[in-house]
């Protein structure tokens, strides 16, 4: 099966930032996040497939994060530090 990427926004507010992406036809338990520094890595499992490295525009607490997904989309809060 083919990895795809995901279209994905990224909007750097005063003390955050946040990632949008589009996930369509994906379940929430099957969505892998990793942030480190100013990179998160996102990739699901299941059917089908999406994976991206996503390049920040500044360094965020990867603790911080706060996620919603809602009808294929996910929506991902950080902090900055």
């Amino acid at each position: 099966m083919e990895t795809r990427e995901p279209l994905v926004d990224v909007f750097d507010e005063e003390g955050s930032i946040t990632v949008i992406a589009e996930l369509p036809g994906v379940k929430e338990e099957e969505i892998r996040l990793e942030a480190k520094e100013d990179i998160v890595k996102l990739e699901t499992t299941g059917e089908r497939k999406y994976a991206k490295e996503i390049l920040l525009p500044a360094k965020v607490d990867a603790a911080s994060k706060e996620m919603s997904f809602k009808n294929g989309v996910l929506e991902v809060k950080f902090k900055k530090i």
